[in-house]
């Protein structure tokens, strides 16, 4: 991947987004997009892609999530007290901490040795199966937790307790560091961030308005079968 455009930072930062959405759902419900997990979930397997969109399975339908959350959180037209704090500080904190994480020497080799175990098994297990899930969580648990600034989780203490919910959560976190390292990568930063807002909003809703039209595009073909 080469060539980086404001169209790949603002994919890598939705993505980051995404997450923050998830974990702050999965902490105060126990649930969460289904699509948007599985996208989420597969960037951490995706090894070699040929272009920043490929990260999240090639196609906007899987990050819609994380657009309407970035849109909502970044919009300047959207009041301050409706914006999520929570959501916010997720996705400042797991920049910082990706920073941490490719800066400290040896841990992005025993990390990605716990995800190449998880991928190794998913053809045993199915690729969201608990143990897979599980895996990762460990990878972040043993390794990302142990630096800081660590991530606090706010949410019910029923479903944070729930081991199943807390490693959707951690498996979530680990993509979220990711996704982060994604957006440096492709020339994201948090100081271009404060600059570029209005270019990330103009990216994210040229996303939202092309899987719209997308979906639309489906209808009239589905409509035009029972017509015949």
């Amino acid at each position: 991947m080469t060539n980086y455009t404001q169209q790949d930072k603002s994919i890598a930062l939705i993505g980051i987004y995404q997450v923050a959405q998830q974990v702050f759902e999965l902490a105060t419900t126990g649930k969460t997009n289904e699509e948007a997990f599985h996208s989420s979930i597969n960037s951490l397997f995706c090894d070699n892609p040929e272009n920043t969109l490929d990260v999240f399975g090639g196609q906007a339908e899987g990050i819609q999530l994380g657009i309407k959350t970035l849109l909502s959180q970044m919009s300047s037209n959207q009041a301050a007290n409706t914006r999520n704090i929570e959501i916010t500080k997720y996705v400042l904190n797991l920049m910082i901490l990706e920073d941490k994480v490719s800066s400290t020497e040896g841990m992005l080799d025993k990390v990605f040795n716990v995800i190449s175990s998880a991928k190794n098994n998913r053809a045993q297990f199915g690729d969201f199966h608990e143990n897979i899930i599980a895996t990762l969580a460990r990878a972040y648990s043993e390794n990302i937790s142990t630096l800081s600034p660590k991530i606090m989780v706010n949410g019910s203490h029923g479903h944070l307790q729930n081991p199943h919910i807390a490693n959707k959560i951690r498996a979530l976190l680990l993509a979220g560091i990711r996704a982060s390292m994604l957006w440096r990568q492709v020339g994201g930063s948090r100081w271009g961030l404060l600059w570029s807002r209005k270019k990330y909003l103009h990216h994210a809703q040229a996303l939202l308005r092309d899987q719209k039209s997308s979906n639309n595009d489906n209808d009239d073909d589905t409509t035009s079968i029972f017509k015949k």
